[in-house]
């Protein structure tokens, strides 16, 4: 794995930081988490859904969070702008991708309540965060719900199968 330094510095920053590690959360029964896309990316359905319905408008995305999070003293404002710039790097799978996972892991580990999903098809542990990290670091939180629980393990089926277009979402609350 050939993490650059701008990659170690994010993690390095994680790991030297709780506060800002525990900050990487939604409210109770707000988190969103997605993967893949239907028409369109999912995340792209999602912000559409969050400015023209007043039902989700309270929902929280991974980058909604990320982006209130400061980081005095860094090379980037906030978290969001410092994984952004991330994306940009290559090889992407061995950092983009990795710091994508690293935050996605803490979020959904900071998960309570019920969770809202968008899985749409191209969802595979290869090249979807969903998949790779934010589905596992869910089946051990103990803080997330029963109706989450259930449908965890169906997604779970499906990644363990190999099923590639999943097209299952739900809204809670």
């Amino acid at each position: 794995m050939s993490l650059l330094p701008p990659t170690r510095e994010l993690l390095s920053y994680l790991q030297k930081n709780p506060s800002a590690r525990s900050q990487i959360a939604a409210p109770p029964n707000a988190t969103v988490l997605y993967a893949g896309e239907f028409m369109r990316p999912m995340w792209k359905d999602l912000e559409a859904l969050k400015r023209t319905n007043p039902a989700f408008a309270s929902k929280q995305m991974l980058p909604d969070v990320l982006a209130r999070i400061l980081c005095p003293g860094q090379p980037h404002p906030n978290l969001l702008a410092w994984v952004k710039a991330l994306d940009a790097l290559a090889p992407w799978k061995e950092n983009g991708f990795i710091a994508w996972r690293a935050l996605s892991g803490i979020f959904a580990a900071n998960a309570v309540g019920s969770v809202s999903f968008a899985i749409g098809s191209k969802v595979t542990k290869d090249d979807k965060v969903f998949a790779a990290t934010e589905l596992p670091v869910l089946l051990r939180n103990t803080k997330v719900d029963p109706v989450t629980r259930d449908i965890l393990a169906y997604y779970q089926r499906c990644v363990q199968t190999g099923e590639r277009a999943i097209n299952f979402g739900f809204t809670a609350g």
